[in-house]
């Protein structure tokens, strides 16, 4: 018996939905030490310790008014919402406020050229997945390698620096 669109459908649902549980559930954990290290990172930088010329690392610290730029944007939202709930609006407004003088500070970081060896890799993975053997830990790097290149094709953009936004 053929299926029928809607069984197909509930079939990639079921599909997507476990995909997305599991690596939903690493990328949890990959942020939570992400912003672990990204913090510690930030405080070694303003005790001024630095990154040595030949690691191949970028790492340095700035701060950026985008935040400032986005809080001016929610103006129109914030009108309806003062319109429609006069009294909460003027809090609102005051907090919003506030954030608009705040600069938010940021880590800046990358590789100079190339990628980060195997090792690395292996061992952030056995770091944010307790208990996994070395052997599962390469199979994983391998297919978060393949994953990489196969989304990398469609922008075709050299990866740059990133930033870690610093907890306000």
């Amino acid at each position: 018996m053929a299926k029928r669109k809607i069984e197909k459908n509930i079939e990639k649902l079921i599909v997507y939905k476990n995909i997305a549980s599991v690596t939903g559930s690493i990328s949890d954990r990959a942020k939570r030490r992400y912003d672990k290290v990204g913090e510690e990172t930030c405080k070694r930088l303003k005790s001024r310790q630095i990154v040595s010329e030949d690691s191949g690392l970028v790492a340095r610290l700035g701060w950026s008014d985008d935040a400032v730029s986005w809080a001016r944007n929610i103006s129109l939202a914030l009108e309806e919402f003062k319109q429609k709930y006069p009294k909460y609006g003027e809090r609102l407004q005051e907090i919003i406020g506030k954030h608009r003088e705040v600069r938010r500070n940021y880590l800046e970081f990358g590789l100079k050229e190339g990628d980060l060896v195997e090792e690395i890799y292996i061992e952030s993975i056995k770091e944010i997945i307790e208990g996994i053997s070395d052997e599962r830990a390469k199979k994983f790097y391998e297919i978060i390698i393949k994953l990489k290149e196969e989304l990398g094709k469609k922008k075709k953009k050299k990866q740059g620096l990133f930033k870690y936004h610093l907890p306000e």
